[in-house]
């Protein structure tokens, strides 16, 4: 435990002293306030519902999460520390892990400093905080899955710019499957609806939190993660 936080400081450290995260963090809130205030017009629907908020927030996020995850292995590769650091005395989960949770901890700030949206809405009518608490936990954990999706990405390539593409492509691919669940064929939505990242995650922003929900991003977290110290072990082999 001491080994993987001493990593999230190093990692976290790192986002904040470098641009990256005053970039990234304020193009996110950029985007979510442009979609959700100009093009849907939050305050003037006639409806005090945080839904609009939570769509382009999670459209957000998959560009967000793997411009935060991309520099993690790539970046550590191109310059050769990478096998500095896993000579020492720390094991590859160890690091993964390390490396993981402070790329969250940047998007899960970014997340919550979209708060100021439910508080400010709850000034303006009845707003039933059963949906926004579950799309809060919806987007915390679907963070946490493109998270450990563009950490895999960065741990196979030196290449930044791979390392994103790779990453945003594979959370494009399964969240877009639930804009065409009605195209599916009967006998296959149910395999695709729950493959789906969109479905998991309406279905939590619905208020309801459901166990299989959570098992399922925390499933795609594992078994990320698991790709990431696969990387990692094959370059000490290597």
């Amino acid at each position: 435990m001491r080994s993987i936080l001493a990593i999230w400081r190093r990692e976290l450290s790192g986002s904040f002293d470098s641009a990256l995260a005053y970039i990234v963090i304020p193009v996110h809130l950029l985007l979510v306030g442009v979609f959700s205030l100009w093009f849907d017009d939050l305050f003037e629907v006639g409806v005090v519902s945080m839904r609009n908020v939570f769509f382009w927030s999670a459209m957000s996020l998959l560009l967000l999460a793997p411009a935060i995850t991309m520099r993690l292995f790539a970046e550590e590769r191109r310059t050769g520390s990478l096998e500095l650091l896993i000579t020492l005395p720390v094991t590859e989960a160890e690091v993964v892990l390390g490396k993981f949770l402070a790329a969250l901890t940047v998007v899960l700030i970014a997340i919550g400093l979209t708060l100021t949206y439910p508080l400010t809405l709850a000034t303006l009518g009845e707003l039933d905080w059963g949906p926004v608490i579950g799309g809060y936990v919806g987007l915390s954990l679907m963070a946490a899955a493109y998270c450990a999706i563009g950490t895999a990405a960065s741990s196979f390539t030196s290449n930044q710019i791979i390392a994103f593409l790779v990453a945003v492509t594979l959370c494009v691919i399964p969240y877009s499957l639930g804009f065409f669940l009605h195209q599916v064929p009967a006998a296959m939505l149910p395999i695709v609806q729950h493959l789906s990242f969109d479905y998991h995650f309406s279905s939590l922003a619905r208020g309801v939190i459901d166990t299989s929900n959570v098992v399922f991003w925390g499933s795609v977290v594992l078994g990320a993660l698991h790709l990431s110290v696969f990387a990692l072990e094959q370059r000490r082999l290597g």
